[in-house]
């Protein structure tokens, strides 16, 4: 079955945020772990070297990434 969850935060420093992700790979890891799970980060104020860095440092690592795209919205495709 394929599951999507979304947690949002206007609060949340980028610390407490790495805390947040680690806790959910902890919680995976102990509860799901022949399962695979992804997570999508999506924080619009901080760069895409800090969002790597935050997904770089989740212990153990996923299996495939941190891959970081920057999305952009509006303007012309050229």
């Amino acid at each position: 079955m394929q599951v999507t969850i979304s947690i949002q935060s206007k609060e949340l420093s980028k610390e407490e945020l790495l805390l947040l992700i680690q806790s959910i790979r902890d919680c995976e890891i102990k509860c799901f772990s022949n399962k695979e799970i992804s997570i999508w980060l999506e924080v619009p104020e901080l760069t895409t070297a800090e969002c790597t860095e935050i997904l770089a440092s989740i212990k153990p690592p996923y299996k495939y990434g941190p891959s970081v795209r920057q999305i952009r919205f509006g303007g012309s495709a050229s």
